[in-house]
């Protein structure tokens, strides 16, 4: 007879469909190496969470990132500084950089922002910039209230019963799991 361990095999599969073994490997390297040259590095980032710029932007994004991992940069100033390198107002990659150096930092992803009912807005590129940052201010604000919340303390303990080996990610990054996994 075979023994099935019934939650280890629903660890792994829940772990390998939402990429955990990727994400713990970029969280275990970041401080280790220089992100604006190694190449295995943005590879994995990359694929994780589906990078796809030409080379000269990913040279402007993981200079900056590689530039400002050891300090503890804000989101407006990783967006304003992407949007005087590129043009582009890049505000789920800025919360990606950030959220990888401060892990209790949320991602701006377009599930988690549909999700908050948040929307983007602005004529000018100067007033979409403004509503970035506060949209993402006010994503703070509910991923701080929400964690205080009942059903936030729910969702990290299930978490963490359900995936004991990843009880090392943040909070934020396990309700960002749930978030990003509800879809309309």
């Amino acid at each position: 007879m075979i023994y099935i361990d019934s939650k280890k095999v629903i660890e792994t599969r829940i772990a390998e469909s939402m990429g955990f073994g990727k994400y713990k490997q970029i969280m275990e390297t970041v401080r280790k190496t220089d992100v604006s040259t190694d190449l295995d590095f943005q590879r994995a980032f990359n694929a994780f969470y589906r990078v796809r710029r030409n080379a000269e932007w990913r040279k402007v994004y993981y200079g900056l990132f590689e530039t400002v991992k050891s300090s503890n940069p804000s989101f407006e100033s990783i967006i304003r500084t992407m949007y005087e390198a590129t043009g582009n107002i890049e505000a789920s990659f800025s919360s990606k950089m950030l959220a990888t150096i401060n892990p209790d930092m949320p991602i701006w992803d377009r599930y988690v922002v549909q999700n908050l009912c948040l929307d983007m807005k602005g004529k000018t590129k100067e007033d979409q910039l403004k509503c970035a940052v506060g949209l993402y201010d006010q994503m703070i604000r509910w991923y701080e209230g929400f964690l205080q919340t009942e059903n936030g303390r729910d969702c990290i303990a299930e978490f963490d019963r359900t995936l004991p080996e990843y009880v090392w990610m943040s909070d934020v990054k396990k309700i960002d799991f749930y978030l990003w996994s509800i879809r309309d």
